[in-house]
């Protein structure tokens, strides 16, 4: 390379998320940012927990007052096709002019994919396949424009998920069973607010795994072929704070701080999604969820000391910055998260999240024709690579 040619070369896009409102009790920041978007019509998708078994929904509709048009709140992990039809007919009966989700990455999700439905006039199992990014003849990506009808969304996420930072939507096809990717500028949420009080209504071990789903968005953005200053920052940052302020709320689960320093992590931690190439973590997850109904989280932890494994012998010099970010400098960073969930109490094996052993081919095949795990470091070309890693995570 010459010295008159760059040793770096790329694109960070920034996204219309306009605010992330930190450490603030819900009351405060939701009420600010109703005035604030003038928002008179606010249909709620809400986790069914939180719901019905918990005050957290009383306390958003309080907040709302008239302005409250109607909640769904019986959308399953992974935002099927079938959930998201319901949601779609009740909103279109209640007319919003803005969304907020309560919950994790499903109800953050789901309300991605009401705009998509709402903009598109998607009314049946079908419909959806116009939208969503596939893979042509050619092998390439193509990812469908979707309407912008101004429709935004307020999230308030309970999980560490990070489905709030991201302009990418996920739905299970329930009948094909895959899950499929919707992507568009204007689904992130034009604002986040972390309230780490609300989080304590989140059972432990949802919190910790989906703390590990943004443990894999930190560690395969630090690993991605596309990886850049900005992303280094932030995800080796947001690393270090997420499995240290894990580690604490492991102990001792009423630490407000160590929740809201997991948050702060999330939020760095997801700065690469959708800006770079990531790898077989993710790209195995999406089929892994579909086929064997794998939580989010629980995706992560079986799936990305494996991949680092896998990819060991091509990044060695990045996984060594992965170790340190994990306080453990000199150990191999697929060790070194697995000692991380093991401390977690979080599972570290395809057996141990109820997979069998027959789906694993299933997966495989269609983790090549989806192409999601392309960008992995090191090649995935082939079935037999997807099983190479699966086998390992057996």
């Amino acid at each position: 390379m010459s010295r008159e040619e760059p040793g770096m070369q790329g694109v960070y896009e920034y996204f219309p998320l306009e605010r992330v409102i930190f450490g603030e009790r819900i009351e405060t920041a939701l009420r600010r940012e109703l005035d604030q978007l003038a928002a008179n019509r606010v249909f709620v998708l809400a986790s069914n927990t939180l719901s019905r078994q918990t005050d957290a929904l009383a306390r958003v509709k309080d907040v709302l007052g008239n302005r409250f048009a109607g909640v769904f709140d019986e959308m399953p992990a992974h935002s099927p096709r079938s959930a998201l039809l319901k949601a779609l007919e009740m909103a279109r009966e209640a007319k919003p002019d803005l969304l907020v989700s309560l919950g994790g990455g499903s109800s953050i999700d789901g309300a991605k994919l009401l705009q998509v439905g709402l903009a598109e006039n998607i009314a049946s199992h079908r419909d959806f396949d116009a939208f969503h990014a596939q893979r042509g003849p050619d092998g390439q990506i193509f990812v469908p424009q979707i309407r912008d009808t101004g429709l935004r969304q307020i999230a308030i996420p309970t999980t560490l998920s990070g489905a709030e930072y991201t302009t990418t939507g996920g739905s299970v096809d329930d009948v094909a069973h895959k899950k499929d990717l919707y992507i568009a500028r204007q689904l992130v949420p034009v604002a986040v607010i972390l309230d780490p009080s609300i989080s304590r209504l989140t059972t432990e071990w949802l919190w910790l795994s989906t703390g590990f789903r943004a443990v894999d968005h930190a560690v395969e953005s630090i690993c991605s072929p596309t990886a850049n200053p900005f992303t280094d920052a932030t995800c080796i940052h947001g690393l270090r704070l997420l499995q240290r302020s894990m580690r604490r709320t492991r102990k001792a689960p009423d630490d407000l701080d160590a929740r809201l320093q997991s948050q702060m992590g999330t939020w760095l931690s997801t700065s690469g999604m959708g800006r770079g190439q990531h790898g077989a973590s993710h790209g195995i997850s999406y089929s892994l969820a579909a086929i064997a109904d794998v939580p989010h989280g629980h995706c992560s932890c079986v799936l990305l000391p494996a991949t680092m494994r896998f990819n060991a012998k091509v990044n060695a010099e990045r996984q060594a910055i992965v170790s340190e970010a994990l306080d453990r400098p000199g150990q191999p960073a697929a060790d070194a998260l697995l000692e991380l969930l093991e401390e977690l109490g979080l599972p570290r094996r395809l057996r141990d999240v109820g997979v069998k052993r027959e789906q694993l081919e299933p997966i495989a095949k269609t983790v090549i024709a989806t192409g999601q795990a392309r960008f992995n470091p090191r090649p995935v070309r082939e079935p037999s690579d997807v099983l190479e890693i699966l086998e390992s995570a057996w």
